[in-house]
């Protein structure tokens, strides 16, 4: 009989050990589920931040193309100044010259950027080169 209840006592004991390892193994396993879910809750937050880099990207590219196209605009646009004022700067005094010329009025012809400063100047340097005739008719 001493050997049963040694026998018995031996069991409880273990039981207890099996218990309280048992109770440890919960608690791990408990710790590991709660990890587990946190871990899944950060993959998931990743992916939606992940999803909302690509939206932001995508939207960074769509404006970046927009800001393109506007200064492509801006290009075409400062083009077509530049052709206006270039054509009212060059037809304008054509067209001028073209009345004056229709009303009998003779003169130098407009060329374009310097107009007829080159003829004034030679004509201006030529009259300055003669001496002033004071026996002429304006004088008497």
């Amino acid at each position: 009989m001493r050997s049963l209840h040694q026998e018995n006592l031996m069991l409880k004991e273990q039981v207890e050990a099996l218990l309280q390892e048992n109770i440890i193994l919960k608690r791990a396993v408990g710790i590991q589920h709660e990890r587990q879910k946190e871990s899944e809750e950060r993959n998931q937050e990743l992916q939606h931040l992940k999803q909302i880099v690509t939206q932001y990207q995508e939207q960074l590219r769509t404006l970046e193309a927009m800001k393109e196209k506007e200064k492509e605009k801006e290009k075409e646009k400062e083009k077509d100044t530049k052709l206006q004022h270039m054509s009212l700067s060059q037809l304008r005094p054509k067209k001028l010259e073209r009345c004056i010329r229709q009303q009998g009025l003779i003169g130098n012809s407009y060329k374009l950027l310097h107009g007829d400063f080159r003829e004034m100047s030679k004509m201006t340097k030529e009259a300055n080169a003669r001496p002033v005739n004071f026996f002429h008719d304006i004088v008497q």
